[in-house]
């Protein structure tokens, strides 16, 4: 029996190829893929014609349709990749994190909590929390944290080995850096081993895991079902119902709020499409876009500006 923990960067198009040649290479019998397992049932659509990305799963409390999560998916998102290719190929593929019912019931609790707390009660979010890969990008030389995982892994051609390397990184990270626990996180990955061992249980013999980068340490973890499953116990619960609804680039911009947004998603999209671009399209399509908005633009101005960048 074979389990293939797959991190990933959501939304990244060299996370989204690896997982794709992963796949292709592999063919593994069940695909588990991070996201509500009570959207299931709409995983069928993805092949469907009419549902083209950028799209999201909206997944509400009917009583309450202000409680609700988005998970938003582009044609370049690995997540997008894995039940594309499962469908395709007739593979099962199921979401696998913590159920929605659970975490919007727990996230309701904590934010009443937190109103009744007095201001200088309340905790800060960890910086270390926010950006953990600015540690690995700081090592490298680089100033940001997003530039570096881009270089490495969202740029690169080449899947050799690549899950092993995020495998280490990560651990090294949650290993060596002294973090504040997160107890929904201990709860959604304590929900996805036992996932992972129900899928072991329903005798699937080649399992590939899609999961974002940070939860591989976690899902590697071993852990006794038993205490996952006290962990799990009693925990509070709503109605949720699901379905998709359009989305948009600008909805996937770090900018926009969105916790895993991307900086670029023009850019991202651009080089999924053509990998092989040395600039010269993408500055051709700006050149195009500037003079629409009557801003005079060269092709001498393109050349220079794919020569600046070489």
């Amino acid at each position: 029996m074979a389990i293939h923990i797959l991190g990933i960067r959501h939304h990244g198009p060299g996370s989204a190829r690896n997982v794709r040649q992963f796949m292709e290479a592999q063919k593994p019998d069940l695909i588990l893929v991070e996201g509500p397992p009570e959207a299931n049932d709409l995983l069928q659509w993805v092949i469907h014609e009419d549902l083209k990305p950028p799209v999201a799963l909206l997944c509400y409390q009917p009583d309450a349709p202000q409680r609700s999560v988005f998970y938003p998916f582009a044609e370049f998102s690995p997540e997008w990749q894995a039940i594309e290719y499962a469908q395709l190929n007739k593979i099962p593929v199921r979401f696998f994190d913590l159920p929605v019912s659970h975490q919007v019931a727990l996230e309701t609790e904590a934010a009443e909590k937190e109103a009744g707390k007095q201001a200088d009660e309340r905790e800060l979010v960890s910086d270390i929390m926010a950006d953990p890969v600015a540690y690995l990008a700081e090592a490298a030389g680089y100033e940001e944290g997003e530039i570096w995982w881009e270089q490495m892994f969202e740029y690169r051609r080449d899947s050799v080995e690549v899950f092993e390397a995020v495998s280490e990184a990560m651990d090294a990270l949650r290993s060596n850096l002294t973090l504040k626990k997160d107890r929904l996180e201990q709860l959604r990955e304590a929900y996805m081993r036992n996932m992972i061992r129900q899928a072991e249980r329903e005798m699937y013999s080649d399992i590939a895991v899609v999961c974002g980068a940070w939860h591989v340490p976690g899902l590697m973890k071993k852990t006794a079902q038993k205490e996952d499953n006290e962990l799990l116990k009693g925990l509070p619960k709503v109605k949720i119902d699901c379905t998709w609804v359009p989305w948009t680039y600008n909805r996937l911009s770090l900018f926009s709020g969105y916790g895993a947004g991307i900086q670029s998603p023009g850019w991202y999209h651009h080089i999924w499409h053509y990998p092989d671009d040395d600039g010269t399209r993408w500055m051709s399509k700006i050149a195009a876009l500037f003079r629409e908005n009557g801003m005079d633009t060269s092709v001498a101005h393109v050349i220079e500006a794919v020569r600046l960048a070489e």
